[in-house]
């Protein structure tokens, strides 16, 4: 495919340089030992005294950190949270449209959401990496950094992990949280009639508009460079899942909530189902999502509001709640009512059917 133009990681970030002192050798020029020598700084940095920096007082202590067989966290609260997932290139990201900094940004917040979407905060992160041998040191220095910055952010330092040789660059990254005694954690099955339901963030349908602008083999002009990065490195507020969607006593506003990984019709259709309910979006409410894509569309001949319902990758936290009771940094997308008879659970759009939930991993 045509490589797009020189990837920029999101938040009008820079790619980095590339390092003055074999940074471009590959990793098969160097012992197991030595790329750990690497990356394994670069993953610590801001640690101070044990605890990441920046992380809320509340926060996990590292007790013992990466280079030790395991590592020993001291977490806030005794309810763990646990939660996996994995990139794989070729499958969730093209080293031709992407960077270092990207991928790491994206493998931590993919994961960091799924412990958001609970209701719970970020403890820890522990990353396994696969990596073929010709994959530049640099590379992995990239990919280390991006993702414990952007963990960091959320209070979860990286404690630990694997490194392996294998056919492909792919990270398995394995997202550690808490909840509070007396927190309920907050799950698909709680939508109720009368609830709505509500998205965190402003723009949705960006991501999948970077993929198609990716896939098209299109060079990234000004209009979709900003779409590119955000399917690269999306960057939503994760905060919202344990602090804007609970009470400051740990009790949770939010009746369902996960987060948007297979677009907004097919998460959307995951809390339906499991709360036994029907989820009506509202068109209206979404529609400014869809013009802002309405330049990129045209560009490609697509249309923007497949990317509003069914594009992914976007990891923004999805919500039911009352209706007098939507946090501040939520949106109002939809409705949620009760079957009717001989009705099942699904989704709709205005009142109608939609014809198809999107993306599928086995489809």
């Amino acid at each position: 495919m045509t490589t797009p133009e020189t990837p920029r990681p999101a938040s009008g970030r820079t790619a980095p340089e590339a390092p003055t002192t074999d940074g471009s050798a590959s990793i098969g020029h160097l012992t197991e030992a030595g790329v750990l020598a690497r990356i394994l700084p670069v993953t610590a940095e801001g640690c101070v005294d044990g605890a990441r920096a920046g992380s809320a007082p509340e926060g996990p202590r590292v007790e013992v950190g990466p280079g030790d067989d395991a590592a020993v966290v001291r977490l806030a609260s005794p309810r763990l949270v646990v939660s996996t997932d994995t990139l794989t290139e070729g499958e969730d990201f093209l080293l031709d449209a992407t960077c270092g900094e990207w991928i790491g940004a994206k493998a931590a917040v993919q994961n960091l959401a799924d412990i958001a979407a609970m209701g719970a905060r970020p403890s820890a992160l522990v990353v396994a990496v696969t990596a073929p041998a010709q994959t530049p040191i640099a590379l992995l220095e990239d990919v280390s950094r991006a993702l414990s910055a952007r963990a960091a952010r959320d209070g979860a330092p990286v404690v630990g992990g694997d490194l392996g040789a294998g056919p492909v660059l792919s990270l398995t990254v394995t997202a550690l949280g808490s909840l509070p005694e007396g927190s309920a954690p907050v799950l698909r099955s709680g939508a109720r009639a009368g609830d709505v339901l509500a998205i965190g963030t402003e723009r949705l349908g960006r991501s999948g508009a970077g993929l198609a602008w990716i896939l098209a083999g299109r060079a990234a002009d000004t209009r979709a460079r900003e779409l590119v990065a955000w399917h690269n490195a999306p960057d939503p507020d994760l905060a919202l899942g344990w602090a804007g969607a609970r009470e400051e006593d740990g009790t949770a506003i939010a009746s369902a909530m996960l987060d948007v990984s297979d677009g907004l019709v097919r998460d959307a259709g995951r809390i339906a189902r499991a709360s036994g309910v029907v989820i009506d979006l509202d068109h209206g409410a979404l529609a400014p999502d869809a013009e802002a894509l309405a330049d990129a569309a045209r560009a490609l001949d697509a249309d923007a509001w497949e990317w509003v319902l069914h594009g992914g990758e976007e990891h923004a936290m999805l919500a039911t709640f009352p209706a007098d009771r939507v946090p501040m940094g939520f949106r109002r997308i939809g409705a949620v009512r009760a079957l009717s008879a001989g009705e099942s659970p699904r989704v709709l759009l205005d009142g109608a059917a939609i014809t198809h939930e999107g993306f599928d991993h086995f489809a």
